[in-house]
């Protein structure tokens, strides 16, 4: 397949139905089914004058100088930053490539990459933050390096629970290569079990999804363990 026609596979992907896309995956985010229509600077301003409100409430002097600015400094970072992944017209660019390793018995190569995350726990809004290895077998395409952390980043900027970003990952990339072997492991630190109830600062949740011949084969799922582990130790 061309490069001009895995970018088409790609478009006609994000055009699809819904649980074909790879912008919502199978593992869809919690939307309201109709939504307010608002444009960011509207976003901004109303979110900006909720959060000036919950300051009044806590007692907090917005007369400083220090706090005047700080309700658009939120919302502001809501919703170009943080929460830019609810956005799914911001889903990144991916164009699929050719394998070029692909060996005469017909073997194909362990791809993981790992990469680094910062999300919004949608329980209490505070940051949860680690680490995503993202592994596949190529079968005859691969992604660009670049654009998996992209993948990640995307779906990481919502309010999320990390068993549903482990799926939404590994689903998106699934869709995106057109077949279902792919692995995702995340291993993360949430600031809510940090800052607040058994306030456990050294606690970390690990999650796996697994699909295709990783849901079968337990020897391909102890090779993408094993590589983890390779990343880990020689990082």
């Amino acid at each position: 397949m061309s490069k001009k026609a895995t970018s088409q596979h790609v478009t006609h992907l994000l055009n699809a139905c819904e649980s074909c896309n790879p912008a919502v995956t199978r593992y869809p985010t919690p939307l309201a089914q109709n939504p307010p229509q608002m444009t960011p600077e509207e976003k901004i301003a109303l979110i900006a004058d909720r959060f000036r409100d919950i300051m009044i409430a806590l007692g907090l002097d917005l007369d400083d100088e220090s706090l005047a600015k700080t309700p658009k400094r939120v919302a502001k970072m809501y919703v170009d930053e943080l929460f830019s992944g609810l956005d799914s017209t911001k889903f990144p660019e991916i164009e699929l490539l050719e394998e070029q390793c692909t060996s005469e018995v017909g073997h194909h190569s362990l791809i993981i990459t790992k990469c680094s995350f910062t999300s919004l726990c949608e329980h209490h809004f505070v940051p949860m933050y680690g680490t995503a290895f993202v592994g596949y077998l190529p079968n005859s395409k691969v992604i660009g390096l670049s654009k998996i952390h992209r993948l990640v980043q995307f779906f990481s900027k919502r309010p999320q629970l990390q068993e549903r970003l482990t799926a939404q990952i590994a689903d998106s990339l699934a869709l995106l290569l057109g077949h279902e072997n792919v692995a995702v492991s995340l291993s993360a630190q949430h600031s809510c079990v940090m800052m607040r109830g058994c306030r456990d600062e050294n606690g970390r949740t690990s999650t796996s999804y697994f699909s295709g011949e990783f849901k079968k084969d337990a020897a391909l799922r102890e090779e993408f363990f094993r590589g983890i582990e390779r990343q880990i130790y020689t990082s």
